[in-house]
């Protein structure tokens, strides 16, 4: 298990357990792996309605898609998908109005701020390296154009790489690095393949500055995270599987977003690419790794 399967399964049955619910006491979860192919969500979901399942826990926008279709009245609590307003789930986030609701992380703004964030680091930065899992890109298309849309803005290029397993992490740094970026930013369908780790290890060897979005992840050598605690977000996404089983109508429910968002800074990382972190990003820092 990678970290951010670690981080969200850990959160999502902390949350279950505080509304009354444990697995293997009174509650049976049932669970199906797609194993980062996109076009199995489908049928994934439809097996999960032929089991009679009472509501879905479908985190991201590809699942669920798949759940909306795979069945016409089965609730489905959501945590990570952009926009549920405009991919049409929901009638508006305060009251979804709709058999969909849970979390959202809301993060056109924060893949503005991420970006931000790196002009600082590197003043008069042009070009930054997108990691991503080919194979999710259209079906997360929401997150893709968000990124653009706030490169557009700051005047910056970027530079795309495909990585979906460990073995093709260094070549697609390598060419990151010969094709100018200064620095790399790991987006939400990266985290699917559970390579944080070996994309820290490879930012550093090619000196590029990384920015990444789980939390985690500047734990394992990435110079800079922000976003908000995925843990905490899969917890409140549990807490919402839970009404729904004691009866609230999920039409009525509020979709949450987040209200704190976390930075970690690796000084340590700062040190080995030959970056000065300025002062003001580690004061606005939550946590600082020396």
């Amino acid at each position: 298990m990678g970290p951010y399967e670690e981080a969200t399964s850990k959160g999502f049955v902390e949350g279950l357990r505080e509304e009354g619910y444990v697995e293997g006491k009174n509650l049976r979860i049932v669970r199906r792996y797609a194993d980062f192919d996109s076009e199995r969500f489908g049928s994934l979901a439809r097996e999960l309605s032929a089991v009679g399942v009472d509501v879905y826990f479908a985190s991201a926008t590809p699942m669920a898609t798949a759940a909306w279709r795979a069945s016409r009245d089965t609730p489905i609590v959501i945590a990570t998908i952009l926009d549920p307003v405009e991919l049409e789930f929901v009638k508006s986030l305060a009251r979804p109005g709709t058999r969909v609701t849970g979390v959202t992380t809301m993060n056109k703004e924060l893949n503005g701020k991420r970006l931000q964030l790196l002009t600082e680091l590197i003043p008069g930065i042009k070009r930054v390296g997108v990691v991503m899992d080919e194979a999710m890109r259209n079906a997360c298309a929401q997150e893709v154009d968000s990124l653009n849309a706030a490169a557009k803005g700051l005047g910056l290029r970027l530079i795309y790489a495909q990585i979906d397993h460990a073995g093709n992490v260094d070549g697609a740094f390598r060419k990151l690095a010969t094709d100018g970026a200064q620095a790399v930013i790991t987006t939400l369908t990266s985290t699917r393949n559970g390579l944080e780790k070996e994309y820290a290890e490879a930012a550093i060897k090619y000196r590029l500055a990384s920015m990444n979005e789980m939390n985690y992840s500047a734990h394992l050598g990435g110079l800079v995270s922000y976003g908000p605690d995925i843990g905490r977000v899969f917890r409140r996404a549990g807490n919402y599987v839970g009404r729904i089983l004691k009866g609230a109508n999920p039409a009525d429910m509020s979709i949450e977003q987040p209200s704190k968002f976390l930075m970690v800074v690796n000084k340590k990382t700062a040190a080995a690419i030959g970056i000065n972190v300025p002062q003001a990003i580690l004061l606005r820092a939550d946590e600082v790794i020396e």
